[in-house]
C-alpha cells in the first residue's frame, strides 16, 4: 500500500487499487476505498503510474458496489475528463452507468461520439454491446457487434480463424452468442467460432 509521510502521500499504482479491492470486506470498506481514490485523483504525486481518470473511475465502481449509483456517475462523468486513460475508453463505463441510471438520450449521443471516432481496439465494441445488452437491447448490441466486425481483417476464403488475437475471438464469440439470442440463424461469421455449448438436461 502506498505510503504516507509528513502529510504527503507516496506514488500510486494499479498494484495499489487492486489492493484496496481485494481488501473490501463490508459496504463501509467500499466507501472508504472511493475516498481514498478521489483523495490520490484529487492530489496527485508527480510519480503517480495510476493517472486520475484510473482513479476516479475506481472510485465510482466503489461507490457503485453499495448503491450509490449518483455519485459514481458523477465520478464517472470525471472520469472522462480527467488525465490519463481508461482501457478501453472511460466513456464505455461512463457510457453504462448513464443506461443504469435511465438516461437513454445521454447515453446515445455519448454513443455516437465513440462510434463516430471508430476506435481501433475491439474491445470497446464488445463493451459497449454488453452494456445494451445488460439494458435489455439486443439489437443495439448486435449493432455495435457488427461494427467492430468492419475493424476486424477477416480471411477469404472464410474457412479459418481470424488472425487478430484475443479481442478479435471474444468479438465474434459475443457477436455469435447475441445473434442466437435474436433467433438468428448462424451465418458465414458466426462460423469462424465454435457454436455456443449449452449445458447437459439431466
Amino acid at each position: 500500500m502506498v505510503a504516507y509521510g509528513a502529510g504527503v502521500r507516496g506514488p500510486v499504482d494499479d498494484d495499489d487499487i487492486e489492493e484496496l479491492e481485494f481488501s473490501v470486506r463490508k459496504p463501509e470498506d467500499h466507501r472508504r476505498a472511493a475516498a481514498t481514490l478521489l483523495a490520490w485523483a484529487d492530489e496527485e504525486h508527480p510519480d503517480d503510474e495510476a493517472e486520475p481518470a484510473r482513479l476516479l473511475n475506481a472510485a465510482a465502481w466503489h461507490l457503485e458496489q453499495v448503491g450509490e449509483r449518483d455519485t459514481a456517475l458523477g465520478l464517472y462523468r470525471r472520469s472522462v475528463a480527467a488525465r490519463g486513460t481508461v482501457l478501453p475508453d472511460a466513456r464505455c463505463y461512463l457510457h453504462a452507468a448513464l443506461l443504469r441510471a435511465g438516461l437513454v438520450d445521454e447515453a446515445r449521443q455519448l454513443a455516437d461520439e465513440v462510434r463516430r471516432e471508430a476506435p481501433a481496439d475491439l474491445d470497446v465494441y464488445v463493451f459497449m454491446s454488453e452494456n445494451h445488452e445488460m439494458a435489455g437491447d439486443l439489437r443495439q448490441a448486435h449493432r455495435w457487434l457488427n461494427i467492430g466486425l468492419r475493424t476486424l481483417e477477416l480471411p477469404d476464403p472464410m474457412d479459418v480463424p481470424p488472425d487478430s488475437g484475443h479481442s478479435g475471438y471474444v468479438l465474434l464469440r459475443s457477436r455469435r452468442r447475441v445473434r442466437a439470442a435474436l433467433g438468428l440463424p448462424p451465418d458465414d461469421v458466426d462460423d469462424l467460432v465454435p457454436p455456443l455449448e449449452l449445458p447437459d438436461e439431466e
